[in-house]
């Protein structure tokens, strides 16, 4: 129990620092912004109302005593009842100046280790952060450039000059459905890249992704023809993807690549 200036008991809950962070992260809202200060009793979190959780949560020693676990206002932070430092204080008055000292030294030396702990620990955050950050990046990549590829394949059977060609080979309900397949193929290219060069979520664009193989699948079936690229069949099977089954493998080994990118089936 602390005291209000009026006297009255003030009633209140020593946090660990397990404890003290999960309020913050867990309960930032709903409890956090609501504790009082175990000292006097006013608002003693409500300061950090316009401040993002993961922020206060680097934040533990401007509200919360690591010694005694009490959470306080920014008056009494280090103005305060501290059973732990009280009797640390009781006990330097009976060693002699040079152990005081050392004692010092020693705790300096504990604070700096464990700051140094926090600093290479928030780096190999970073690192791994960023790792992923580039592995997403490739990822978006590879997707974007397949999906141009199936975009460029189906705009040979658009371009005016080849229109007449398509309709005669294929028919013109072929035709008008390469038309469509093509103009979605176009634009879901252009998001591709777009997501790729400047991201707009953490997660792949999964949908889009699977959109475009089926453009593509259905563009072989009319066709009976097949993007190339470099000589080689398109592979819409990424490296992060489960191994296709066998059948699919067989199928494509077969296939024989083209030179113009394209390919009969």
């Amino acid at each position: 129990m602390g005291a209000s200036p009026e006297g009255e008991a003030i009633a209140f809950t020593r946090y660990a620092k397990a404890d003290i962070e999960d309020l913050v992260k867990n309960r930032f809202k709903t409890e956090f912004l609501k504790e009082k200060c175990a000292e006097c009793g006013c608002m003693a979190t409500k300061r950090f109302k316009g401040t993002m959780s993961v922020i206060v949560a680097q934040m533990l020693d401007s509200f919360w005593c690591n010694e005694c676990g009490r959470v306080l206002c920014e008056s009494h932070r280090y103005q305060h009842t501290c059973e732990r430092l009280d009797e640390q204080k009781e006990r330097n008055k009976n060693i002699s100046r040079e152990a005081l000292a050392a004692q010092m030294a020693e705790a300096e030396r504990l604070k700096e280790a464990a700051e140094e702990e926090k600093r290479a620990t928030a780096r190999a955050a970073a690192a791994l952060a960023e790792k992923e950050r580039l592995i997403r990046k490739g990822k978006r990549e590879v997707i974007a450039k397949k999906a141009r590829v199936v975009e460029d394949f189906l705009m040979q059977f658009t371009r005016p000059a080849a229109v007449d060609g398509t309709t005669q080979v294929h028919g013109a309900r072929v035709r008008d459905e390469l038309f469509e397949l093509y103009s979605r193929a176009k634009r879901i290219a252009l998001t591709l890249y777009n997501e790729f060069e400047h991201p707009t979520s953490p997660e792949l664009p999964e949908q889009d992704w699977e959109d475009v193989k089926d453009i593509y699948e259905r563009a072989k079936e009319l066709t009976h023809m097949f993007a190339a690229v470099e000589g080689q069949p398109l592979d819409m099977h990424n490296p992060w993807d489960p191994p296709p089954p066998p059948e699919e493998l067989g199928r494509t080994a077969a296939l024989d690549g083209a030179g113009l990118g394209r390919g009969l089936l």
